[in-house]
């Protein structure tokens, strides 16, 4: 039974762990100017929005019905998107940095 929590906390963790790559090394989109020097301040930005509007109950079941229930039925099912990541990489995209994952 207490592995059950353990798999809970661990895929409720896992939740918030993405790291975008970015391309820092030029002029992002259609912007005159570089904006590699305000990365930090828009990645701690764009993870706290991301954080507040998610569900970690959902990103949860999301993880496990892509990791458990999709392999049992034979990848049959679409895959369910992950909103945190998602949001995380259009935040950074509106804010001009070039998001490569």
């Amino acid at each position: 039974m207490k592995y059950v929590y353990l798999l809970a906390v661990l895929l409720l963790v896992n939740g918030c762990a993405y790291k975008p790559v970015i391309d820092t090394a030029g002029r992002s989109g259609t912007f005159n100017e570089n904006k590699a020097k305000e990365i930090t301040n828009d990645i701690q930005h764009c993870k706290l929005l991301a954080k507040d509007h998610t569900n970690n109950f959902t990103e949860a079941y999301k993880a496990v019905y892509n990791y458990y229930f999709r392999p049992a039925t034979l990848w049959l099912p679409d895959k369910m998107e992950f909103r945190y990541k998602a949001l995380v990489k259009k935040c950074l995209t509106n804010r001009g940095h070039s998001v490569l994952d």
